[in-house]
């Protein structure tokens, strides 16, 4: 099974994610002393992070916890407020995160937008959960009306935006158009995962409507977004290990040698064309001019499943540069395998 992180910024969206999880105790860093929660869901090994708000906090935390525990999946699940077609208790992942406050103050302000994009497996994931509907089943409020999900991109900032009328909610509509939702964590959470090749994506509960903010709080709906959200993302958790049920052993020595001869095919010069193995966080002095193409990425697929081929670079890691070159690369190793 999988080692799912699931980050917060508020204790009430911790409370929220922690809900699902049995067999709960405490785990502190051994370096830093950071005090963690960690869980079981569905025979999974979850841990949760409250980061604090703001993006700062959220990339620190995200990056300590990632080195720390290692997942295979990272999420963020909490509030955020609705800026076009979402209604209160609706859930929103993140097909990207728009970092909006970067830019260049001249004569008039030039925004330097920072956008990041979800992981794919995770966004398609998302999708199907959204298409199926079934992540309802796992929530645990009341919902006046049935919430809705959506997959789209997210605004984050350094501010809470509380007014239609206010100079940021005008910069979002004019610069982000896109965004359905906004933030205050998710750049920084998809930045710190980044270089760690993890797969991550945000869900959010829409707790307001930028208007009458405090209003919606008083009425509770900062917890029940927040559960709403923590249904998707079980939902979601759901779905990933059903997919992975239909793949093969990927550890077996039939699948390693399937995929050298897709790995020869797409990089014929070998691991160093391209730069895919050092994009990948791998060590490209491992390898010698003297063996032949196919050969090298033998050798280069053997260290890595015994632990080698440098110190950042995973199966995982490799397969997602791979993917971003070739879309269609992870479905076809595994089917065909």
């Amino acid at each position: 099974m999988s080692k799912i992180l699931i980050q917060t910024a508020l204790s009430l969206e911790f409370e929220a994610v922690k809900a699902f999880l049995s067999n709960v105790q405490i785990e502190r860093h051994p370096s830093t002393g950071s005090i963690y929660n960690k869980g079981i869901y569905q025979a999974n090994e979850v841990l949760i992070v409250e980061t604090g708000a703001g993006n700062v906090r959220s990339a620190d935390e995200t990056g300590r916890a990632i080195e720390f525990f290692k997942p295979d999946y990272v999420f963020f699940v909490g509030v955020a407020g609705g800026l076009k077609d979402v209604k209160i208790g609706d859930v929103v992942a993140s097909s990207k995160v728009i970092g909006f406050e970067m830019g260049k103050d001249d004569t008039e302000f030039k925004p330097r937008l920072d956008t990041i994009p979800s992981s794919y497996l995770l966004e398609q994931i998302a999708k199907h959960v959204k298409r199926e509907g079934q992540w309802r089943q796992l929530l645990k409020v009341e919902n006046k009306e049935e919430p809705e999900a959506l997959v789209q991109p997210i605004a984050a900032g350094e501010k809470v935006v509380s007014s239609n009328q206010s100079v940021a909610f005008s910069y979002l509509k004019n610069y982000c158009s896109d965004a359905v939702a906004v933030e205050m964590e998710g750049n920084g959470f998809l930045l710190a995962a980044r270089p760690y090749h993890a797969h991550a994506i945000e869900v959010r509960g829409i707790s307001d409507l930028i208007e009458n903010k405090t209003e919606a709080d008083a009425g509770g709906s900062q917890p029940r977004a927040a559960a709403n959200a923590a249904a998707f993302c079980f939902e979601m958790i759901n779905q990933i290990e059903i997919e992975k049920v239909k793949f093969p052993d990927t550890n077996t020595l039939e699948f390693r040698k399937k995929l050298v001869n897709e790995l020869t095919t797409l990089y014929p010069q070998g691991p160093e064309q391209d730069d895919i193995w050092k994009r990948a966080g791998g060590d490209v002095s491992i390898f010698t001019n003297s063996a032949n193409r196919k050969s090298q990425w033998f050798n280069a697929i053997e260290k890595l499943y015994l632990g080698g081929g440098g110190n950042e670079i995973s199966i995982t890691s490799l397969m997602n540069e791979i993917k971003g070159d070739y879309p269609n690369f992870i479905s076809e190793v595994l089917n065909n395998t």
